[in-house]
Parts: C-alpha cells; structure tokens; sequence
C-alpha cells in the first residue's frame, strides 16, 4: 500500500482547484490528507480494483484569481489571509504560517548572537553560526517545495556524531550535564538562547505537520530540528570559557 499524505497534495494542488480527486487503487490517503481534501470541498471518489486511476479534473484559477482557505476563488487577497504555497491562501494564523513565523524568529536571533561572536574576535563561533543560519534558511524551501531536507553536517558534525556527543558529554567535553547559568558566559549563554527557540520551532513543526494520531508528514523537518537543538546544546561547552566548570544539571 502506498500513502497520499498532505503535502503531496498541497505540491500538486498549488494554484488549480479540483471538484473531485480519485484516489486509486492501493493508495490509502492519510486523515491529514483526508482532512485538506475536505476543507477545500474536494469530493473523494474512490476507484474500484482493476479500474485505471483517472486525473483529479484540474480546473486552473483564472489569472489574477487566489484560492481562499475553503476553496473559493477570490479575486483579491484579503488582509487577514496570506500566502501558503501559490495563490493558495490561508489565515495568518495557520499551523504552517505560524511555524514559517519561529523559523524566521530563529533566523533572526542566530544572526543577533553572531554580532557577540565578532566583539569576542571568535572567528570561528561566528562562521559555524553563519553555516547552521543558512541551512535553517533552506528548510522554508524543502518545505513549500515539498523536497525532503538533506542529510546535514554542521561545525563538522554529522547528525549522528550530534547525538552521540549530545548525549555522553563526559566522553567528549569531560563534564557531565550542564545546569544553564550566566556564568557560562555570553557565546554558551546565546547558543543556549539558540538551543531554546530551536525547541519551540520543532513544537511549532509538530503542530504544522502532524495528523491528530501525531503522525507526521514532514518527520525530516522534525528530526533536522531535533538535531538542531542537540548541535547548540553540543556547542556550548566548546564556547564555555576557559577554565570554567560548569555545574551539572543533576541528569
């Protein structure tokens, strides 16, 4: 059995409107994908075995035209919706609009941390935070495009070397946990910052991108974030100050 979820519809609906869509034969539509098609009113005819998968009936938009959140057609785009991929257009404060918002947010206070990096002279915070800003800035892309995230390697770690350092610190930094302070100083206190806001975009991921059974269609989203607040986390006792011992968290 192959699945249809959400976001292969959404590429392949971008700007036209459909009636109707057959699912065929072998192919079991996930709710989330059940749930978009009925939100827009899109009538789901079932194929029967042995009987060839027919096209969804496109109808393109008139040019100039948007399509609203219920599958109307709109000859304007009002203030309170914006755009979800195309001319499709959804409230400002849907799932996928409020998690473009953190990423952006993210993006944002990685570039302000790098500022402390330059008045450090640490080149190298500085670089490292330059190459993990433009892979998050590459999420948006896969995302609207609907490509899956490339496997990464940042401040030359792969993810599973992230996690393997993430979760034996004593190994790879001689310190247990650490309990977050001040006393860290200020580049681990950012990158702690940084750590923090990468949890909230993978919560605002999660509610983006999951079904109501928590099945997720972008779990390659989920997971580069996950991995993401590991990488901050990991780079924070590279950034400690010298000589400082921090104190353990207690895990």
């Amino acid at each position: 059995m192959k699945a249809l979820t959400e976001t292969e519809l959404r590429r392949i609906l971008m700007d036209r409107t459909v009636p109707a869509w057959t699912v065929p034969a072998g192919v079991v539509p996930t709710p989330a994908a059940l749930d978009f098609l009925k939100e827009r009113n899109i009538k789901v005819v079932w194929e029967e075995p042995g009987v060839g998968a027919r096209d969804g009936m496109f109808k393109p938009l008139p040019p100039g035209t948007f399509m609203g959140p219920g599958g109307e057609v709109l000859d304007h785009k009002p203030e309170g919706l914006t755009h979800l991929n195309g001319r499709r257009l959804v409230p400002k404060n849907h799932p996928v609009i409020i998690w473009r918002g953190r990423l952006d947010s993210l993006c944002a206070k990685i570039i302000s941390a790098q500022h402390l990096g330059v008045e450090a002279g640490r080149e190298d915070f500085t670089t490292e935070l330059e190459e993990i800003l433009n892979f998050v800035r590459a999420l948006l892309p896969a995302e609207l495009r609907g490509e899956k995230v490339p496997e990464f390697k940042l401040a030359g770690l792969d993810a599973q070397a992230v996690r393997e350092r993430s979760h034996n610190p004593v190994k790879y930094f001689g310190h247990r946990h650490l309990k977050a302070s001040w006393r860290m100083g200020r580049l681990s206190t950012a990158l702690n910052e940084l750590r923090s806001e990468v949890r909230q975009v993978e919560l605002a991921a999660a509610a983006a991108f999951q079904d109501e059974f928590g099945r997720s269609d972008r779990d390659d989203v989920i997971m580069a974030l996950n991995r993401l607040s590991s990488l901050f986390y990991v780079l924070m006792f590279k950034y400690l100050p010298p000589g400082f011992t921090p104190e353990h968290s207690g895990i």
